[in-house]
Order: structure tokens, then C-alpha cells, then sequence
């Protein structure tokens, strides 16, 4: 049908392009082996693209595969992220509730180192104004102690039998008998006279 078919070509070749073409057994064996070439040629290509597909199809196959095993070790390391970011978040609440408590406790010691700045400063102050009354009582003081080595048996003797002294005189024996009895709780005259007076041992 193929040599037959050639010369109705011939002939709308000859219409349109105004040359004759001649059709022969050589052209037909020509055309069959142009063909067979072409075809040949045909072949190998689509034999290199089904290649190529082929190496496509295996390599998307491969990526398929990583995908799949990369998903799985994504998921694995997402639920250790998720263990670790609780841990952190429980740490970084701990942190924060201990700088917190931190944070009072410095403002507590620095109010209490202020005030004992303020204390050592009074301290420090009254300190002074003792050792100023010190100074200023030690001549009474020695005067005291000088008068002590004057008093006899029969000074104490007398100042016993008295029923009510003066106030100097009271205020001078209390405060001795709080010295020698080491006793706060009955400073009256009558106890005085019994606990401190009638001992011999004040001289």
C-alpha cells in the first residue's frame, strides 16, 4: 500500500511544488531501509528514556525510603525534645522559684544589714556616752572606795538599828545589797537589814 500511496504523493508534490518525483524499486528499498533506520533509531531512544525512567522510578523509590526512615527517626527524636523540654521548662520553673526566694532573702539580709548599721552606729554611740559617764564617775568612784576603807563594825551596827533612814542612806545600802546578794526581787529595808546587815562578812 506504502509504494502505491507514492504516487498520489508524486503527483500533489508535482501540483504544489512543480517538479516531478519519480518513484522506483531503488526509492522503495531506500525508504525501507531509511525506515528500518529510523525505526532502529526510535528504539534506542525510547530503550534510553525507559532507562532513564527506570533510574527516575529507583530513585524515587530510594527517597521514598529515607523519607520513610528519616519520618520514623523525627518522630523518635520529637518525643525525646518533648521528655527534654518538660525536664528544661520543670528546671527553668525551679530556677525561677529559687532566684525568687534568692532575690527575698537578699532584700531581707540587706534590710538587716542596714539596720545593724544603724544598730552599731547607736551601739557605738552609747558606748561613747558610757565610757564619758565612766570617765566622769570614776572620782566618785574613788571617792567611794575611799570612804568604804573608813567604815568600822560599829558604823554598821549603827545604821542597822536605824527604824527609818533618809533616802541616801537606803539608796546607798540597796544598792550594796544588790551587789553583795546578787538579788533583785526585795530591795525593802527590812530585808536588807536581815539578809546583808546582821552579816559581819559585808567588812
Amino acid at each position: 500500500m506504502i509504494h502505491t500511496s507514492v504516487q498520489t504523493y508524486s503527483a500533489t508534490f508535482e501540483s504544489i511544488y512543480k517538479r516531478r518525483n519519480y518513484s522506483t524499486p531503488k526509492n522503495y528499498l531506500d525508504f525501507i531501509t531509511n525506515y528500518i533506520k529510523f525505526l532502529a533509531d526510535k528504539r534506542k531512544s525510547l530503550d534510553a528514556a525507559v532507562v532513564r525512567l527506570e533510574g527516575g522510578l529507583t530513585t524515587l523509590e530510594k527517597a521514598a525510603e529515607d523519607t520513610k526512615t528519616l519520618s520514623e527517626e523525627l518522630a523518635i527524636k520529637n518525643a525525646d525534645i518533648a521528655e527534654k523540654k518538660v525536664v528544661v521548662e520543670e528546671l527553668i520553673a525551679d530556677i525561677t522559684e529559687k532566684s525568687t526566694v534568692a532575690t527575698k532573702s537578699a532584700k531581707i539580709a540587706s534590710e538587716k544589714k542596714e539596720f545593724l548599721a544603724v544598730q552599731s552606729v547607736e551601739i557605738n554611740q552609747k558606748k561613747e556616752e558610757a565610757d564619758r559617764d565612766m570617765e566622769a564617775a570614776k572620782p566618785a568612784l574613788a571617792a567611794a572606795q575611799a570612804a568604804l576603807l573608813l567604815v568600822k563594825a560599829n558604823d554598821i551596827v549603827e545604821i542597822k538599828n536605824l527604824a527609818n533612814p533618809t533616802d541616801d542612806v537606803k539608796t546607798v545600802c540597796q544598792l550594796t545589797f544588790y551587789f553583795y546578794t546578787h538579788d533583785s526581787r526585795d530591795g525593802s529595808w527590812p530585808n536588807v537589814k536581815s539578809k546583808m546587815l546582821s552579816s559581819m562578812k559585808l567588812l
